[in-house]
Order: C-alpha cells, then structure tokens, then sequence
C-alpha cells in the first residue's frame, strides 16, 4: 500500500485515497461493534472452561479491530479504482506513445506476412489472431520499457507484474478480443483489407492504454474480493466457537443430573 501511494503521488494527492480508506475502516469497526453489542447474549454464552470465557469477552474487542483492519484495506483499494476512472487520461500520458506504433507495426507485418491464410478465417477468428499478436506485442513491449528504468514511466512497472499468470494473460487476451469486436463489429462482408486497415485505426487510437486501464481495474477488484472472502474466513472462527458453545450449553442442560444418593438411617 505505501509502495502504491508514492507512486499514485505522481498522479494525484493520496489524501483522498487514504481518507476514503480511513471512512470504511472506520465504518466497518462500528457495524461489527454494534453487531456484538445486540447478539451479546448469543456471543458470551457460559462456556466451561475460564479460557474460552475470556475468548468470548476478546472478540469484543478482537472482531471489530479485525474488521476495521479489512474494512480499511478494501477501501483503500476501492478508492484506487475510482482514482484511475477518473483521472485516467493522467495515468495514460505516462505510457510512451511508440507503444501504439509498434504494435500497429507487429499487427500490419502480421497481416501482410500471412495474407494467404488469412482469407481464409472469418471476422471473428481474424479478431482472435490479431489478439494473439497484440497480447504478445502488449507483454514484450512491457518488459522492455521495465529494462528502460524511465522515470517517466512509473505505472509501467506495476503493469508488468499484472500480466504474469496465465490467469491474467488469458484475460488480457478476452479484453483486446472485446475491445477490437466492439471497434470493429462481425460484418463478413467487409473485404479483409478494410478489416486490417480498421485494426490498425482502433490501435493508433490507443487501444494499449485501454487494455492497461482494464487489467489494472480487474486486478484491483480481484484484490477487493480477496480481501472479503479473507475476512468472511476468519469471521467463521469465532461463529463456529459460539455455535460450539450453545451445543454445549444445550446438552448439558439436556443431560439429566445424578441425583445424590439416599442417606441410610
């Protein structure tokens, strides 16, 4: 997180961020609380032995610091997306511009080496052979501004990371796919050289800066959703300790008690 605001305060002021991030921590400290105090009955059931006793007293105090902690975390992410949404064209004028050239460049040279077998594929396997060759052009050209060690270029770093994964390639590769149909449309009737003429125009319009922008929202998202089901995970802990405990409570309430033995006369 203080890796990510020194290089946001190239950008932006992180002061936004941070108090967004500060309001749902706080906010998510307060729910948990209020949570505790009305189901208190529920949470500080008698248990037998004194350690689990003074276990039901910690989580008033465990719990809301916990969510507090997460609620602070999910915001700070939250308020990152909301940041690149709306200051976007910032974020897009630190990516150097011969980006777009060169992958125009790989694209054209792709069409015009494999024209033969490119008559053959519709518009829509067309898209997918050229997306092939944008995500390919998009990960290398990546790696190498990352070598350059630009000041200028300080999003491009975080950028390279996200493509590593096969889960991150493959949906890097579906966003260019969508973003070319979308700029493009399916029309068959269009001849092949128009088609190649309109990729190379959606890639000169910066349709590397979009990709970007896409993969850094998802990769955000994908943290935030981390982030809940981490939270969600340690919250079962003590439920499933509580939900013990009433067992407990029940069957030895259940249980009949030995009745003391008749004194003899």
């Amino acid at each position: 997180m203080f890796k990510t605001l020194s290089q946001l305060g190239d950008f932006v002021n992180p002061a936004t961020i941070i108090t967004g991030a500060v309001l749902y921590g706080i906010g998510a400290l307060l729910l948990v609380l209020i949570l505790l105090i009305v189901f208190r009955k529920k949470v500080l059931v008698p248990r037998r032995y004194t350690a689990l006793r003074i276990l039901a007293y910690s989580y008033f105090v465990l719990l809301p610091l916990l969510a507090g902690f997460f609620g602070m975390k999910w915001g700070f992410f939250n308020g990152l997306r909301k940041d690149i949404k709306a200051h976007t064209t910032v974020y897009i004028e630190h990516i150097p511009s011969s980006i777009d050239a060169k992958t125009s460049a790989a694209v054209s040279g792709f069409l015009r080496d494999n024209k033969a077998d490119l008559s053959t594929l519709t518009t829509d396997q067309l898209i997918d052979a050229v997306a092939e060759v944008i995500y390919t052009q998009y990960d290398s050209l990546l790696a190498h501004q990352q070598t350059l060690q630009q000041g200028s270029n300080v999003i491009l770093p975080w950028l390279v990371k996200l493509t590593k994964g096969k889960g991150m390639a493959q949906f890097a590769k579906h966003t260019i796919h969508k973003l070319l149909k979308e700029k493009l449309g399916l029309d068959e009737d269009v001849s092949k050289e128009l088609m190649a003429s309109r990729i190379d125009e959606v890639i000169r319009m910066g349709l590397f800066a979009k990709i970007a922008m896409i993969q850094i929202d998802h990769f955000l998202k994908g943290i935030q959703k981390g982030i809940l089901i981490t939270l969600c995970l340690l919250m079962a802990i003590p439920l499933i300790e509580i939900i013990i405990a009433h067992y407990l409570l029940k069957k030895k309430k259940t249980t009949p008690q030995p009745q003391p033995a008749m004194s003899q006369v």
